[in-house]
């Protein structure tokens, strides 16, 4: 696909969006196309590069609660990145942000239409899981 031809090429994940009853805010610059939306209360976002508009990326970033341990987030982290599917699970040590993505390469972004419930599904499992296994909200201490 060429880069130039990029267009509506995230209209069908808006339609996805749409699909799941999600509102959402558009943001394209000269660098991506950049789609933002709330699910069940927390933040998400869609991402395709101009120079590059077979990849999409699905993600959520969060904070990490001052009484996290940064390398007990990051040993979480590398085991999730071992064993989950679609989601790969990032730790910023500095900013202490950690983020969710499922990272794709399609021919368009129709095919990850149908998709965009499970994909949702899986990033909110995956950081509920995180902060679980990281004793966030744990009240035996």
């Amino acid at each position: 696909m060429n880069p130039d031809d990029v267009g509506d090429y995230m209209l069908p994940l808006e339609e996805a969006l749409d699909d799941e009853g999600l509102l959402f805010t558009r943001d394209d610059d000269d660098d991506a196309l950049r789609i933002a939306f709330k699910s069940e209360g927390d933040r998400y976002f869609i991402i395709s590069y101009r120079d590059d508009p077979s990849f999409v990326m699905l993600g959520s970033g969060w904070a990490l609660p001052a009484e996290i341990d940064v390398d007990d987030a990051i040993d979480v982290a590398n085991e999730f990145n071992v064993r989950k599917k679609f989601v790969k699970t990032a730790v910023w040590e500095d900013q202490r942000d950690v983020l969710f993505t499922v990272e794709l390469c399609v021919s368009s972004a129709g095919e990850v239409r149908p998709h965009v419930g499970r994909l949702l599904d899986v990033l909110r499992e995956t950081a509920a899981e995180f902060f679980d296994d990281l004793g966030e909200g744990d009240d035996e201490d």
